[in-house]
C-alpha cells in the first residue's frame, strides 16, 4: 500500500471567471523529492496555497496526511502543522538576527526552541556565522537560507519550497541541494520544490509534476525521463508540443 502524504483529488480553485487550476489530480508519496515543473502562471503557487491552507480549493478534494478534512477543519489544521513551507516571500523581523527570527517563529507554533536547537538549524542552512547581524542588513542569498531555516523549525514531515536557490551563488545551490537531499535521505522528510531551475530539479527531484494553465500534463519519475533519453528541459517541452525553435527572446512561445 502506498504511503502517500498528500493527495489532490479532481482539485479545482478559480479566481473569478479565470481557472488557476483546473481538475488536479496527484499524489505524493513520503520520502520522496517532487520537481515542481511549469511556466509562470501555470498553476504552481495556487497548488502550493492550497497544500498550505492559505486558500481554499473551489471542489475536488485535498487529503493530507490520510485526512481529508471529514473529521473537521481543527483536525486538517493539525495535519498542516506537519508541513514547512517556503512559499513566495518569507516573513521576517528585519530588527532581529537570526536566532530571534527563529525564537519568535517557534513561539508562534507553540514549539520549545533551545539555543542548541536553534543553532544547529542555522548551521544546517548555513548562518552559523551570521551572529548578531540583523535581517534587514541580509542579503537576498541569507534571506533565502534564513527562510529555509523557519521551515524547518516546525520539524516537518512534509517540506514545501517554492524557488529555494533565488538569490544563491553556485556553492550557495549546492550547499542548499546537499541539505535537502539530506532531509529527503536521513529524515525521511517528502519535499516539494518549484523552481525555474531546471538544472537544479535535475540534481535534486526523484519525481516530477508537470502542470500548464492550470492543468496536470504528466507525472514521471527522474528514473523514466533518463531512461528516454531525455533531459528534463526537453521532456517539458515535448510535454507542451513545443520545441527549443517555438521559444522566442522573453520567453514566448511562437504562435
Amino acid at each position: 500500500m502506498n504511503d502517500f502524504i498528500l493527495e489532490f483529488q479532481d482539485v479545482t480553485k478559480k479566481y473569478g471567471s479565470q481557472i488557476a487550476v483546473d481538475s488536479a489530480t496527484f499524489s505524493l508519496e513520503r520520502g520522496r523529492i517532487y520537481g515542481f515543473v511549469g511556466e509562470n502562471g501555470a498553476g504552481k503557487t495556487t497548488c502550493i496555497r492550497m497544500m498550505c491552507g492559505l486558500t481554499k480549493a473551489d471542489s475536488g478534494k485535498i487529503v493530507l496526511f490520510g485526512d481529508d478534512g471529514s473529521n473537521g477543519a481543527k483536525s486538517l489544521s493539525m495535519k498542516r502543522r506537519k508541513i514547512g513551507a517556503l512559499v513566495e516571500q518569507p516573513v521576517f523581523n528585519p530588527f532581529a538576527d537570526a536566532r530571534e527570527n527563529l525564537l519568535e517563529r517557534g513561539i508562534l507554533y507553540g514549539m520549545k526552541c533551545d539555543e542548541n536547537r536553534i543553532e544547529k538549524i542555522l548551521e544546517r542552512v548555513g548562518l552559523g556565522g551570521c551572529g548578531k547581524k540583523k535581517v534587514r542588513d541580509f542579503s537576498l542569498g541569507m534571506r533565502q537560507r534564513l527562510g529555509i531555516a523557519l521551515a524547518l523549525i516546525v520539524n516537518p514531515e512534509f517540506l514545501i519550497l517554492d524557488e529555494p536557490m533565488n538569490g544563491l551563488d553556485p556553492m550557495g545551490m549546492i550547499s542548499i541541494r546537499r541539505l535537502i537531499q539530506s532531509l529527503c535521505r536521513d529524515s525521511g522528510i517528502t519535499v516539494l520544490l518549484s523552481s525555474h531551475i531546471l538544472s537544479e530539479l535535475e540534481e535534486l527531484a526523484t519525481d516530477y509534476i508537470f502542470i500548464s494553465g492550470g492543468k496536470i500534463l504528466r507525472l514521471a519519475s527522474a528514473c523514466d525521463i533518463s531512461l528516454k533519453g531525455k533531459s528534463l528541459e526537453k521532456f517539458y517541452l515535448e510535454l507542451l508540443g513545443l520545441t527549443e525553435e517555438d521559444i522566442v527572446e522573453g520567453g514566448k512561445w511562437n504562435a
